[in-house]
């Protein structure tokens, strides 16, 4: 199947350098006083772009500089697949690991809003609550409450879950950052093997 390409290598490199270390990035450019108003008093702004069948959705925050200029900020988006009857968060399959106060468990794959866990002992139900900790590699833990939502599958000495779960906010705000350094080194790595 022939590759077209989507974005410039401009584009990808800027795309790249979204998901490196920084919390947040500058947008360079001017913004007239009326417009800028407006956009100040929105309570939720994103910047969406729409590729490959991913959307993404930058929260868009405006800050006051030491020099008294208003400079707009994007953050980590949230990530969403589009090729489903409804866009549904994007997933990462990525080893990582729950920590509970009923033991540890592998994590199969990951969003923003859920988990699927394995090796959790028989016997739970859904809708069964949980406190623990997601640990991901070279990260500090991510306290999270979670909710056992599906049983995925049994076997006689385990069972696999989809969990729901919540954070606070800036625990979040890790996890989409991180979530979105994988998403740019899976994209950009398929993007240049096209």
């Amino acid at each position: 199947m022939a590759h077209h390409q989507i974005l410039t290598d401009d584009e990808l490199a800027m795309l790249r350098d979204l998901g490196s270390n920084q919390e947040s990035h500058l947008l360079s450019g001017h913004l007239d006083g009326p417009m800028l108003g407006l956009l100040q008093k929105a309570d939720n702004l994103v910047l969406e772009a729409r590729f490959a069948g991913h959307q993404l959705r930058f929260p868009l925050t405006f800050t006051q500089s030491e020099d008294g200029f208003i400079e707009p900020r994007l953050s980590a988006p949230v990530i969403r697949e589009l090729g489903f009857a409804r866009p549904r968060a994007w997933r990462l399959s990525q080893k990582a690991r729950l920590r509970t106060e009923q033991g540890h468990y592998q994590v199969l794959s990951l969003s923003l809003n859920g988990l699927i866990v394995e090796n959790m002992p028989l016997g739970m139900v859904a809708d069964t609550q949980l406190n623990g900790e997601l640990c991901l590699d070279e990260e500090e833990p991510l306290p999270l409450q979670g909710r056992l939502v599906r049983l995925i599958k049994s076997n006689p000495t385990s069972t696999t879950w989809a969990i729901s779960f919540q954070m606070s906010e800036s625990d979040i705000e890790r996890l989409r950052h991180w979530l979105f350094q994988r998403h740019q080194d899976a994209f950009t790595e398929a993007y240049q093997a096209g």
